[in-house]
């Protein structure tokens, strides 16, 4: 539910509008927005805040709702719902969390409707900036069966700046079980190749660990490790085919799922600290 009221006359330069926002979560929203209009400028500030009757409070302007979303001011309605429901699935044990992720949409969209009722557009040819992309619209053309199909499939994985606790840990982890596999591929005797099974078992675990505290859920988490070991091991194995350590060594190492396995062990500290 949306009710808007403006105040001012049209002869002024400036106008103050103040919108009600209802959202899902039966929770009041005040967005408050001014904007200033000289010749071709136009400069808009929002902040979103509970009402009195909400039990939390929150103040974030366009830039803040923009960064927490990790969107751009150039984003359409479908990145905007996109990055809203990659952050609810990210948060949904926390409630907290939750209520920014509406309050950052809730700003975003407002400023997005205010740059259609001025008439911004992000490309001449098209009327408003929200329009569907190619990909959606060749969705919209689907039958109804494959759009639900569609819709149950799970998000694709989205890249993050990793914090610093994650890379401190997981760099850790990752030179230990390194020189484990390094360790074992140099001792292992000429035509013996012993995979190193153990060691990355372990670092699965590991990302599986660190992609949970991302509150991401169990399947999401041990899904993102396996696509990790399975890219790295694919370029371990493009690498293996070049070098041959099999036919001429690498120095002590002969064994070349050593080889393959240090980059599926890189690969999965990849997927636990840049993905989500």
């Amino acid at each position: 539910m949306m009710s808007m009221t403006c105040g001012g006359r049209a002869s002024c330069a400036s106008a103050r509008c103040s919108t009600q926002l209802r959202t899902p979560a039966s929770r009041s929203v005040r967005a408050l927005s001014t904007f200033r209009t000289n010749n071709r400028k136009t400069r808009s500030t929002f902040v979103v805040r509970a009402s009195d009757s909400a039990p939390e409070s929150y103040t974030m302007d366009y830039q803040g709702a923009l960064k927490f979303l990790g969107l751009n001011e150039g984003a359409s309605s479908e990145d905007m719902v996109r990055a809203k429901n990659q952050m609810i699935s990210r948060y949904q044990e926390e409630e907290e969390k939750l209520k920014k992720v509406e309050a950052a949409y809730d700003v975003v969209l407002m400023r997005s409707l205010m740059k259609r009722s001025q008439g911004e557009v992000s490309d001449n040819k098209v009327k408003y900036a929200d329009v569907l992309s190619p990909g959606a619209a060749v969705k919209q053309k689907l039958p109804p069966w494959a759009r639900d199909m569609t819709n149950k499939l799970p998000p694709r994985p989205a890249v993050e700046a990793p914090e610093g606790e994650i890379l401190t840990q997981g760099g850790i982890a990752l030179a230990v079980l390194s020189a484990l596999i390094l360790a074992q591929g140099c001792t292992q005797p000429p035509g013996v190749d012993d995979p190193p099974g153990l060691q990355l078992s372990i670092a699965m675990l590991g990302a599986v660990w660190l992609l949970r505290n991302k509150n991401l859920t169990l399947t999401r988490s041990i899904s993102l490790a396996v696509l990790g070991l399975a890219s790295g091991a694919a370029i371990g194995g493009l690498v293996q085919g070049w070098l041959r350590v099999d036919i001429v060594p690498l120095g002590a190492l002969s064994s070349p799922s050593a080889v393959v396995s240090e980059f599926g062990l890189l690969g999965i500290f990849a997927a636990a600290a840049f993905l989500y």
